[in-house]
This record gives C-alpha cells, sequence and structure tokens, in this order.
C-alpha cells in the first residue's frame, strides 16, 4: 500500500522527506544515507577520504562551493550508447546544494547517477522519441527474454516501441487503429493489425509470452487489460507505461502494486507517467 511520507522541505528540484524503506516512485532518484555540512576545507578533505567518485546533482548556482568540491574527483557526465555493454557498476556518491549547505548521500538508490539517461539518440529510423523509454528499462531492469519469447504491444504507432522490440523478440504483434511508420513495418518479424487493441482475443496470440503498453488510456483502463490478460492468458511478462492526466489514482497504484513479481519504476524519460513492470 502506498503510504503517506511526511515531508520536511520541498523546492523545484529537491524534496528532503522522513526515513523510509518505501520506494519512492515519482522520485528521479533517492539517496539514503544522507549528510549536511558547511562547505569547507574539511568537507572538501572528508569527501576526498572516500577515494571514490562523486556526482554533483545541481539544483542551485553556488559558485564558492562548486570551485570548492568540482577539485575533487567527478563523473563526465555524457550521453549513453544503447544497447549498455558496461553497465555503471561503482560505488559513488552524489550532492548538492541548498542555500549555505551541501547536502551528499553516500548510498544514492539509482545505477546512474541521479537517474540520468541521456542515450546517443538514433534520430534516422525511429519515427518518434517513445524509444528512449523502452532503451532505458532495457537499460535498467533486466528483462529476461529468451530466445522464443514473442511480445505483444498495444498503441504502437508510429512504431518506436515497435522497432526495439523486433530487436529482441522472435516476433512482434502490433495493434492500433493507426498504421505503423512505413520503415517500421518494413522489419519482418514485425506484424501489426489495425484496430481495436482492448478487444484482442489472447486465444489467437498463444505464442505471445510478452505484453507491452505505451498506449494512451486512463490508469483504471490499462489495470483492467492486465487484469484481463492475467486471467485469459499464458503472458506472465509486462511493461505498460500508466499514463496520468489530472489526480493521481492512488488506488489504481495500490492495485498494481498487489500483483505478485511487479513493481513501478519512474523512468527519466517518463513524463506525467510511470512504468508498471511484471516478469514471471
Amino acid at each position: 500500500m502506498v503510504k503517506k511520507i511526511k515531508v520536511y522541505l520541498k523546492t523545484e528540484k529537491l524534496f528532503i522527506i522522513e526515513p523510509t524503506d518505501q520506494q519512492i516512485i515519482w522520485a528521479q532518484d533517492h539517496w539514503r544515507d544522507c549528510h549536511s555540512a558547511i562547505p569547507d576545507k574539511e568537507l572538501q578533505l572528508k569527501l576526498k577520504a572516500l577515494n571514490i567518485f562523486g556526482y554533483h546533482y545541481k539544483t542551485e548556482k553556488n559558485k564558492a562551493v562548486e570551485s570548492l568540491l568540482g577539485r575533487l574527483k567527478q563523473i563526465p557526465e555524457k550521453r549513453i550508447k544503447f544497447p549498455v555493454t558496461k553497465p555503471f557498476n561503482f560505488k559513488y556518491y552524489i550532492w548538492t546544494t541548498y542555500q549555505d549547505l551541501v547536502i551528499y548521500s553516500l548510498a544514492p538508490e539509482k545505477t546512474y547517477p541521479a537517474g540520468w539517461h541521456e542515450f546517443e539518440e538514433d534520430k534516422e529510423f525511429p519515427p518518434n522519441r517513445a524509444y528512449l523509454k523502452l532503451w532505458e528499462v532495457f537499460a535498467t531492469q533486466q528483462l529476461k527474454i529468451k530466445q522464443d519469447d514473442c511480445a505483444l504491444e498495444i498503441g504502437a504507432a508510429p512504431g518506436g516501441w515497435s522497432w526495439v522490440l523486433s530487436q529482441y523478440f522472435k516476433k512482434v504483434y502490433t495493434f492500433d487503429r493507426a498504421d505503423l511508420a512505413p520503415q517500421v513495418k518494413k522489419i519482418k518479424n514485425i506484424t501489426h493489425v489495425q484496430g481495436d487493441a482492448f478487444k484482442i482475443n489472447p486465444d489467437d496470440f498463444k505464442d505471445v509470452t510478452w505484453f507491452f503498453s505505451d498506449l494512451i488510456c486512463t490508469p483504471e483502463k490499462i489495470h483492467e487489460t492486465i487484469e484481463f490478460w492475467l486471467a485469459h492468458s499464458r503472458v506472465r511478462n509486462f511493461v505498460c507505461t500508466i499514463k496520468f492526466k489530472g489526480d493521481t489514482p492512488f488506488e489504481v497504484i495500490d492495485k498494481l502494486l498487489k500483483i505478485p513479481d511487479s513493481k513501478i519504476v519512474r523512468l527519466y524519460h517518463n513524463k506525467n507517467e510511470v512504468t508498471w513492470i511484471k516478469q514471471g
């Protein structure tokens, strides 16, 4: 169940909250083992003694602090090449400034500092930028895809996700009222059907083992669709965007989190939405 967490401070980019083991779904990153300190030589020596890289999360400009701590070993901010062949897996600390203080964490949650996922984009083939969300899922969520797995994607047009899925699955079935972009439709292992994605009969796709959706619909509707496929198919693996408009229906979030072997993550490339993932 999603529980309320006390917030002590809220700025444009930073929340200071009570300690919790609960996943903070909407956070770009969650820093544990946090400390605050006056920016002086003593702090510089203390962080240097950690002998690990640091990452500066920029929340406000403070030239004096940046000059002091900028001399420490810093993680370079550069775009990520996909597919990720060398995952970021070394220990680091992360720091930011608030007024006259430095706040730093020795246990940030995200593998990539501050959840920063700027990829070297393919600006030629994909018909839209939605594929970046799926790249981030594949880069961070350790999806266990088997050689003979087949995927079904609803709300596929114009085909950004479809293009990515075609590189990982034996066969990809795509559904949308609109057609796919011509270059995506030509991909041999993609079969596209124009029609209502909510009227698909699972019995017609018994080889499907993964279900994907970036469809624009209410959280209630995608939850209903997920439950339908869980009840009427052998699909047990899902990656679905949960899109919001207006107030967040927390009761739907609770219901999704109660589904076994599932989680909700906030991707760097999510907008007013989160991503629900289930494996197994």
